[in-house]
């Protein structure tokens, strides 16, 4: 590239050349050219020269394409001045001269790849560096020459539409208000644009070239509008020339949809419709009030309705494929802008205030479309339609259902209101159900009363009866406290779903709608006696049915009424096995889609957790036996790979069933979780969320006859310490799992492997940023290991602690200069004082360690506050103790559960055995500690008391069936064995410390006694001497 080591247009101009050229795909001589470029791009007048070269009308098509391209990313790479090699302010200035002058290039995308340049060029300088650009348009848009030449007045349009989109995306800073500000400049231009080429080519009696042109220009300047009327005017109902425009917009939306046959020639008017519909309904979004404070808005929401009316057999009849969609889109349209309008009105207007008198407004608003629109005959004339039409299932949908019943009932599940026309109606409906309740309850019960039993046997009065039951369906929450269901259920609907009909075809629509209503109803008015009756269908029709509709219908009603809130699972353990069994040997087997698979596997992991203990070991086992063969498949097809979530889930969910039996599962279970928790893995950032829950539902229900894990949950464990380290937003699951480990390990090989000690260390140096649920756990754990500890070990128990750093993490959060919350502090203390009770002078000796590290005082004045301490090396070690004392002593008021206050009180107290003066000196605070312990409990002869069982989780609230799970029976186990809270007599305590102090110190033991107040002394000794 010898000759393009300079840069200047012509040797740019070569070496775009050569990247661009189609022969030189992928030769060295693409990459140098490539190379170069890249070489160029932070060199001063390099995007200057690009655009020189784009704008040159002589030089190749592909030159001038890679050019734009290159132009383009460099605007968005170097333009703003606060970036690397940013392009010079001079430089800036001379392109945003020569933005406009390509509007007469014929080529259309890079027409648009020069409007998109020009509209980041804009977003990143208008207002401060580019304050004219809306200047700019107003003489563009003002100059004859330009506005009647269509190409020219076509690219102007496209340029202003990017500029105005990008500027509308600012929310803060001076860019919005300042666009709203020059907005009316361009505004009557863009309506003087729109309105010449909307009149030629709707007067044209031909489609030509001269008229296509017109309507592309005509169309695009109303896409320009539909921005500008939106986000140019916060108030487009206070502006005349808004007012005016919007009035003719509503006229020419009428008269294209009125005479839509006869202009249907012309293909953008299916575009101009949907963008009149668009901006309808985008000013509606951004303030109904607006919308509906402007004169035409009532003439605008008519001719909405008018289309919904008329159109309604053409909508019903339309497919897709076949004859295209133009009037269900225009319908789905108008029913999510009458559904805002209903919204408002139903909510009595509740929007942003920006401004004191915006809340008249919304009352003038309000008043005006009660009166002016939705009045008594519009509101049941649109139950009728919805009715009639609407939610009637369609012809294209019975086709579907007949073609691919299980493809066609996944999209029913997952049907969007805002993309389909029937969603979308029922949506609807329910919205003016509950929005005119007083008027359309009694009407609607009226007309599903008269219009409930078919006239003949056709299909289309049985899709009419299906509709009338839709609507009752739909209604339920408006209606549910005037009707008795329960009766309805047994005289209608039952016996509807059990008849005998002439067609299978008859039959199964009937089917369906009768569970869509146990769907709805099942969850609002439904008695225990009519579940019965409902849960007895639908296991009937799982069992009879072939029909893939029918049979997911039943599921999802299924599904409902077992998430509900008050389910109750005694009543449905009679039907359990039989609902298992069927999803399990019948439907899964049966079908073919994935989503119908996630569908079956989710129904049935609600139904393990929501009927626990009662789904029966069998079924789970059958459960397992499936698994293996989808989790492959889920692991070699991509297509098949979102299984794998739900299967883990479903694992998770059996296991937690199984309980004490869940051993059995391990080798199905620990290769998945392998798997899934593997960071090497591709599949980990999909997987492990679930894969961690699975692992801790498999160790909290492990059941150890002897005290050794199987060595495969330990071979896991590395995959902890990575998750630890990377998935920081599911710590406390990760930590619920080392919490497990501390449970079933042997005290010597936990504190042993070196990922645990890994863990503990790595949380230990940020212990105070932990949220409060992790350090939680963090410290139970700790917990534990101090109470499996064995005898004689204690040595290994405080080396672990020191080298993981978790004991220098606790003494840095105590001795902060800035001081943690007493509330804090007795968190930290918390293992402190079991490692007190333990061994009181290996704490004594730490506090020593720990100070003789710490820096002088002049080193810790000068460091970081955020590090500074509230003891030096030079402070005498007398003093770090009582300040050590004197913090736990204040910790100690925040302390309110009963068992762990205990546990402070032990480890404070044992301190005294060090015999240490700062200890000592501390001793009348300790003794009126002990006063205070002794009147708030009354224990046993053996140390125990109710109240400290009151955190224990044993039993679930309001629920006699809930049997514990291993880990919470294994942990109540260990507390109850090994906790000195639950075993240690706090008087006969007391009273070894006093009888050791009195051994130790001798004469001196009256003096340390006659520092207490005498009142304390006598209720210690009252205390002291009263049973047990």
């Amino acid at each position: 590239m010898a000759n393009g080591s300079n840069l200047s247009e012509l040797n740019l101009v070569e070496v775009l050349q050569k990247a661009s050229d189609p022969q030189h795909v992928g030769s060295d001589l693409q990459k140098q050219a490539e190379q170069q470029l890249k070489s160029w791009e932070v060199q001063g007048g390099y995007h200057y020269t690009l655009q020189s070269v784009y704008l040159d009308l002589s030089n190749a098509l592909q030159v001038r394409w890679l050019a734009i391209i290159q132009f383009k990313n460099g605007v968005e790479k170097y333009w703003r001045s606060t970036r690397n090699n940013a392009i010079s302010k001079d430089e800036k200035n001379m392109i945003r001269v020569r933005l406009f002058d390509l509007i007469a290039e014929r080529n259309n995308q890079l027409c648009i790849q020069n409007a998109q340049a020009t509209a980041r060029i804009a977003r990143l300088d208008f207002p401060a560096e580019w304050p004219n650009v809306f200047e700019t348009l107003e003489n563009m848009l003002n100059n004859e020459n330009i506005w009647k030449d269509e190409v020219k007045i076509y690219n102007l349009l496209l340029m202003s539409n990017q500029i105005i989109k990008i500027l509308a995306t600012a929310r803060i800073g001076r860019c919005r208000p300042a666009m709203q500000s020059k907005v009316p400049l361009v505004f009557p231009l863009l309506v003087r644009v729109y309105v010449e080429s909307f009149r030629i080519w709707t007067e044209a009696t031909i489609v030509d070239d001269e008229s296509l042109s017109h309507i592309q220009v005509s169309y695009l300047a109303l896409k320009v509008l539909r921005r500008v009327v939106i986000e140019g005017y916060d108030f487009p109902h206070r502006d005349k020339a808004v007012v005016e425009f919007m009035q003719m917009i509503v006229s020419h939306f009428e008269m294209l949809t009125s005479n839509y046959d006869s202009l249907r020639k012309f293909n953008y008017i299916e575009k101009f419709v949907k963008c009149y519909g668009k901006l309808f309904y985008y000013m509606i979004l951004a303030s109904p009030a607006n919308f509906l404070l402007l004169p035409c808005a009532s003439n605008a929401l008519m001719a909405i309705t008018r289309i919904l009316f008329d159109r309604a057999n053409d909508v019903y009849n339309e497919n897709a494929e076949i004859t295209g969609d133009f009037w269900e889109q225009v319908a789905i349209r108008g029913f999510l802008i009458l559904k805002k309008i209903v919204n408002f009105l139903q909510k009595k207007g509740t929007v942003t205030i920006k401004a004191r008198n915006d809340k008249n407004e919304v009352q003038l608003a309000i008043q005006k479309i009660s009166t002016e629109f939705f009045n008594e005959g519009l509101v049941t004339k649109l139950v009728d339609v919805l009715m009639q039409w609407y939610l009637k299932l369609r012809p294209a949908e019975l086709e579907n259902w007949d073609i691919d019943p299980e493809e066609w009932i996944n999209e029913q599940l997952v049907a969007s209101y805002e993309y389909q026309i029937r969603p979308c109606a029922e949506n609807f409906f329910q919205d003016l159900v509950n929005g005119f309740r007083e008027l359309l309850v009694p009407y609607l019960l009226r007309k599903i009363e008269n219009e409930g039993s078919p006239q003949d046997d056709t299909i289309e009065s049985f899709l009419q009866k299906d509709s009338v039951f839709a609507a009752f369906q739909l209604s339920a929450a408006a209606t549910s406290e005037m009707v008795d269901f329960d009766s309805i259920l047994v005289q209608v609907f039952l016996p509807q779903a059990n008849a005998a009909y002439e067609s299978a075809y008859q039959a199964k629509i009937i089917k369906r709608r009768v569970c869509l209503v146990i769907n709805e109803w099942g969850t609002v008015r439904c008695s225990t006696q009519s579940k019965q009756y409902c849960y007895q269908l639908l296991r009937k029709l799982l069992g009879e049915e072939t029909d893939k509709v029918v049979q997911l219908t039943a599921i999802e009603a299924l599904r409902t009424l077992i998430d509900d809130w008050n389910f109750d699972k005694k009543s449905f353990q009679p039907y359990l096995d039989d609902f298992a069994g069927l999803l399990l040997r019948k439907i899964l087997p049966s079908v073919s889609l994935t989503e119908t698979r996630l569908f079956v596997f989710k129904t049935l992991s609600d139904m393990i957790v929501q009927t626990k203990p009662f789904f029966s070991r069998e079924l789970l086992f059958e459960i397992l036996q499936i698994v293996p063969k989808l989790w492959d498949l889920s692991m070699s097809d991509p297509s098949e790979s979102i299984l794998a979530n739900a299967l883990l889930r479903l694992l998770k969910h059996s296991i937690d069933s199984l309980g004490k039996f869940s051993g059995t599962t391990w080798d199905i279970t620990l290769p998945i979780v392998g798997i899934a928790c593997d960071p090497s893995t591709s599949q980990y950032s999909l997987l492990y969320e679930d894969g961690f829950d699975l692992w801790l539902a498999l160790l909290q229900n492990c059941e150890l006859e002897a005290n050794e894990l199987d060595p495969r949950f330990y071979a896991l464990v590395s995959s902890l310490q990575y998750g630890v380290q990377h998935q920081t937003e599911i710590l406390p699951t990760l930590l619920e799992i080392v919490k497990s480990y501390s449970l079933l390990c042997s005290p010597k090989a936990f504190l042993s492997h070196p990922e645990f000690r890994f863990i503990l260390g790595h949380l230990a140096r940020f212990i105070l940023k932990l949220r409060d649920d992790s350090l939680e756990i963090l410290l139970s754990i700790a917990d534990i290991l101090t109470l499996v500890n064995e005898q004689n070990s204690e040595g290994q128990l405080l080396e672990f602690f020191f080298s993981c750093g978790l004991l220098d993490a606790f003494m840095g959060g105590l001795f902060r200069e800035e001081s943690l919350s007493s509330f804090q502090n007795a968190q930290l203390l918390q293992s402190i004082s079991r490692i007190a009770f333990i061994t009181p002078l290996s704490v004594t000796n730490f506090i020593a360690d720990y100070h003789s590290r710490q820096p002088t005082s002049r080193e810790n004045s000068q460091l970081p506050a955020i590090d500074r301490k509230s003891i030096s090396s030079d402070m005498p070690l007398d003093e770090v103790l009582n300040k050590f004392i004197t913090i736990w002593i204040l910790a100690l008021n925040e302390v309110y559960d009963p068992r762990w206050k205990k546990a402070h009180i032990l480890g404070l107290s044992s301190l005294l055995k060090t015999g240490l003066g700062a200890v000592l000196s501390n001793f009348q605070n300790i003794a009126s500690i002990w006063v205070t312990a002794l009147e708030e409990v009354n224990e046993t002869t053996e140390g125990d008391c109710e109240k400290y069982h009151l955190s224990e989780d044993l039993s679930a609230e309001n629920d006699e069936n809930y049997i514990p799970s291993c880990e919470q029976l294994r942990l109540h186990r260990l507390i109850k064995a090994q906790d000195p809270v639950h075993n240690i007599s706090l008087k006969r305590f007391i009273k070894s410390i006093l009888d050791l102090l009195q051994q130790e110190l001798g004469t001196d033991f009256e003096s340390l006694l006659a520092s207490v107040h005498p009142t304390t002394i006598e209720n210690l000794q009252q205390f002291l001497n009263m049973g047990p």
